[in-house]
């Protein structure tokens, strides 16, 4: 299994192209991000090349629609994705089958060690 343990720089496809979204710390199977409008937590697996997050999505600055709602607290997710090289490419959408999905790139950040 390959370890994808690092720091992510998360970006959005928006209507304009891939925007700068949130940072991404994910590590032994716990997944964590944030950016000044919003965060996430959660935890991880892979399977077969595969990643998939299960987390919550909190928002605390509503200029945005997310998900089709602008008030989210804790709002549970499932992120599942493919994983090429240093960059996980997937979809997000609200846990319960909402009809609403985003689609993320998550591009490992270089290492400091």
């Amino acid at each position: 299994m390959k370890n994808i343990d690092g720091i992510y720089k998360v970006d959005l496809l928006g209507p304009y192209g891939w925007e700068k979204f949130s940072t991404a710390f994910i590590q032994d199977g716990k997944y964590s991000s944030a950016s000044a409008e919003h965060f996430t937590t959660g935890t991880y697996s892979i399977e077969d090349c595969g990643f998939e997050m299960n987390g919550n999505f909190t928002q605390y600055d509503h200029t945005r629609t997310f998900f089709g709602r602008e008030d989210i607290k804790d709002l549970p997710i499932k992120f599942t994705g493919g994983i090429y090289d240093d960059i996980i490419d997937g979809v997000a959408r609200e846990h319960k089958g909402g009809k609403h999905s985003l689609r993320f790139r998550l591009s490992k950040m270089p290492s400091t060690h």
